[in-house]
Parts: C-alpha cells; sequence; structure tokens
C-alpha cells in the first residue's frame, strides 16, 4: 500500500498536477488531495519497519525470547535491501550505456552509490535526482537498521516514556536546526527527512512493537486493549480527512517552523500504528482485507516496485504511450506505471531478492 501510494503520486506530478473534483450529494470531493499524500507513503514504511524490526527486541526485553544476534540481524537487513538496489544500478548503467555510450554514474562516486549514500554533502551525494529519485529516501530506512541495535534496550514497557519522547525531540530538534538555522534550500526534503528527521515515525513503530507485546503476546488487560484499538481504528479516517485538509490548506507553510511541520507526521504516524496494531491481532476484517493473496504478493513485490516505478515513469513521459496522448494524461500514466513496476519487481524478487533472502537466512 505504501509502495503504490507512492507510484501514485509520482504519476500525478510526472503528468502536471491538477485537481481532480467529484461532486457527491453536493458536496465536492477533492480526489487529488490523496494523490497528492502519496509522498506519506514513505512515512507509512518508516512506521511499519519501526514495529515489525523492534519487536525480536521487545520479545527479548520481555522475556519472550533471545535478544537477535547482531551479525545475523545484520546480515538479514543487508540482503533486503541492496540486491534488488545493486540489480538494478547495474540496470540503469547498462542501458544508459547502450543509449548513449555514456556512464550514468561518475567513477568517482562509486563508492557512494555502493553504499547507497544519498544523502547531502559533504557526506554523500544529495538526492540523486538524474538516476532515480527515490533512491534519497533509501539510506534513512538503512540508518534505522543500523541504529536499531542500539537503541534496543529502550523496547520494553519501563521506558515506553522516553522511548517516544526521545523519537519526537529528535525530530522536532533536528527540523528545527535543518529549516529554522541551516536552510540549505535546494536540499531541505533530503535533509529533513534524515533518519533523526524521521524518528518520529520510526519511534512510533517501536512503541507499538512494545505494545503489542505487553498487552497481546503478554496478554496484559488485553480485553481493555483491544477495545481501546477497535474504538481508535473508527477514529483513523476522521484523522487521515483532517490530515488532508490540513495539508491542502497549508502546505505552502509546510517547509517553514510551523506547527504543520512538526506535528503532521507525528499523527499521520499514529493513525498508521494504530491501523498496523489492529492488523497484528488476526481480526478477520483485516486480514480479509490486508492479508488476501493479492495484497500478500504486492508487499512482496513492493520493494521493486517502489524502486522501479520512478525510471518507467520517466521513461513513459518521452514515449508515445503517454507524449502523444490526448486529454488528460494521469489514468494511463498511473496504470502503465504500476504494470510495468509490478513487472520488473517480479522479476527481481524471483532473479535476485527471494534467493539473497533464502541465503542470508541459512547463516
Amino acid at each position: 500500500m505504501a509502495a503504490l501510494w507512492v507510484l501514485i503520486y509520482h504519476a500525478w506530478v510526472y503528468v502536471t498536477p491538477q485537481e481532480i473534483l467529484f461532486n457527491v450529494l453536493g458536496s465536492t470531493i477533492r480526489v487529488h488531495t490523496f494523490f497528492s499524500l502519496g509522498w506519506a507513503g514513505v512515512q507509512l514504511l518508516f512506521v511499519l519497519s519501526g514495529f515489525l524490526l523492534t519487536l525480536p527486541y521487545a520479545r527479548a526485553n520481555a522475556g519472550l525470547a533471545e535478544k537477535p544476534k547482531l551479525l545475523r540481524y545484520l546480515i538479514k537487513r543487508v540482503s533486503r535491501v541492496f540486491p534488488a538496489y545493486y540489480l538494478q544500478l547495474l540496470v540503469l548503467v547498462l542501458i544508459a550505456w547502450f543509449i548513449s555510450r555514456e556512464w550514468l554514474v561518475d567513477i568517482s562516486e562509486l563508492f557512494q552509490y555502493l553504499l547507497m549514500l544519498f544523502v547531502p554533502p559533504p557526506i554523500g551525494l544529495g538526492s540523486p535526482w538524474a538516476v532515480n529519485g527515490v533512491w534519497w529516501t533509501l539510506p534513512i530506512e538503512l540508518s534505522f537498521y543500523l541504529l536499531l541495535p542500539l537503541l534496543s534496550f529502550l523496547a520494553s514497557r519501563r521506558h515506553k516514556l522516553v522511548l517516544i519522547v526521545a523519537s519526537m525531540l529528535s525530530m522536532v530538534c533536528w527540523r528545527w536546526y535543518i529549516v529554522g538555522v541551516l536552510e540549505p534550500a535546494s536540499q531541505v526534503p533530503v535533509w529533513t527527512y534524515q533518519l533523526p528527521g524521521s524518528m518520529d515515525t520510526f519511534g512510533l513503530g517501536m512503541l507499538g512493537a512494545v505494545l503489542h507485546v505487553q498487552y497481546w503476546e503478554q496478554r496484559e488487560r488485553i480485553a481493555q486493549y483491544q477495545n481501546w484499538l477497535m474504538g481508535l481504528l473508527c477514529l483513523t479516517p476522521f484523522v487521515f480527512i483532517f490530515l488532508g485538509i490540513w495539508m491542502a490548506e497549508k502546505y505552502e507553510t509546510y517547509w517553514t517552523v510551523s506547527s504543520i511541520f512538526f506535528l503532521w507526521t507525528p499523527i499521520f504516524g499514529s493513525a498508521v500504528l494504530i491501523i498496523i496494531l489492529n492488523c497484528a491481532q488476526n481480526q478477520w476484517l483485516t486480514n480479509k482485507l490486508l492479508a488476501n493473496k493479492i495484497v500478500l504478493y504486492l508487499g512482496t513485490v513492493s520493494y521493486g516496485m517502489y524502486l522501479w516505478h520512478a525510471p518507467i515513469g520517466q521513461w513513459l513521459l518521452d514515449s508515445p504511450l503517454i507524449a502523444s496522448m490526448e486529454g488528460y494524461q494521469f489514468p494511463r500514466m498511473a496504470l502503465l506505471m504500476f504494470c510495468g513496476s509490478l513487472l520488473l519487481a517480479s522479476i527481481s524478487w524471483r532473479l535476485v531478492e527471494a534467493r539473497a533472502i533464502a541465503l542470508a537466512r541459512k547463516h
């Protein structure tokens, strides 16, 4: 779902963003608001990553399992993100060479590309828009992988408050420093969402793992816990509607020292976490909606879809399929980007990703 949301957002942006309005029972529904917020799919992923990767540590801290071994943990994380990325990097470099006889990646920057150093200079290369714009989010996720073992002691019921307060303070201080002090105008988004500035969503996911272990797996006040989660789940649609309206009205002030800049992603992440915690209980409704065969397969290849949709979209813009099309191009663009990225993601999964993961699990 996160990858598809980002895909739809980029399809909407690539063909020149337009308002999409529907009148229903006298009320105007701004469908384009949903598309314009597709970048939040990355925030959704951060909450989910924080939850899933922290679960083993939360169980260990609760005395339910052994603590994950560091080397094994790192091998599994590397096997998940690097093989698909390396495959795409190789394919894009070869395609560029055969078309223009030029190297897409400068040899002096090869080291940074191999380590995903798409962070602002002087540490890294900045955002790799010329190759694949979505790559700039990869080192954020990778940074969390590296930091999590050091923060794992916070994944316990005794440290819940410290965990969430520290995560929020990290986000607030980092974003304030970037926008209020540093202000690298061309790199604000890239700088802002580096790991310290994204710890609100990662931290919420980590908190969710602790809550799930304490109340669901250890069966502490479980009936009350379930009732609270179900009640909060009913409120999440209203939270998302509020966030959409808020962003539509205040988007021009988002990259400033403003309330929306510091509050939007934590509120969004909290609503996402409520959905995740309800799904983690294996409820009938959430299983039917989010654990059916189609969604499970899309989830399996979603990393590849995330990697490939942007290059496919850029190619489609110059192809007759989109360039010569009359009328609004967005529906066709979104459909073709989806089909193309799904095909390449499936190939990537079968040829590289699944094999790398299987190999990592043997060690």
